[in-house]
């Protein structure tokens, strides 16, 4: 078989389902999450930045293994945020963090309104936009991240 060819085939165990699951998953951070079968039942562990994010991974391993139980360790960070840090203070701190997680990625816009980052632009992989939502996702000050990058 080809490399071409042996990407299109689908995920075949539970584990690499939710891997796919969550990395398809545009507004979720997976960096940290990490799913195991430990007898009979998934066990999530890591973290995220909210608990709308931590409900999304909870109800994508649910999608991917239906009737098996699960127990959820993913733990919600703490809402690393001073109102009182200027936008534009974030705005250079996650351009800074894109710069070194992704180098490649000269392309990418960053606009930051009330600690709410946006990042647009074109990015080369989806490895890359992955890596760059979650260096957003985890600057100081970074309430939430809309992920506006599309891959060519």
């Amino acid at each position: 078989m080809d490399i071409e060819a042996s990407r299109h085939i689908a995920p075949c165990t539970v584990d690499d389902r939710i891997r796919h699951a969550w990395d398809a998953e545009r507004s979720l951070d997976a960096s940290t999450l990490h799913a195991m079968l430990q007898g009979g039942h998934i066990v999530l562990t890591g973290d995220v930045g909210c608990h709308s994010d931590r409900a999304t991974a909870v109800g994508l391993v649910e999608q991917c293994a239906p009737m098996t139980a699960i127990e959820n360790r993913i733990v919600v960070r703490g809402y690393d945020c001073d109102p009182q840090e200027s936008d534009a203070t974030v705005r250079a701190r996650v351009v800074e963090a894109i710069a070194v997680a992704v180098p490649e990625a000269d392309s990418v816009d960053v606009r930051t309104l009330d600690h709410v980052v946006t990042i647009a632009g074109t990015i080369s992989s989806e490895a890359e936009r992955r890596a760059a939502h979650a260096a957003a996702a985890r600057c100081p000050g970074v309430h939430f991240v809309v992920d506006r990058l599309t891959v060519d």
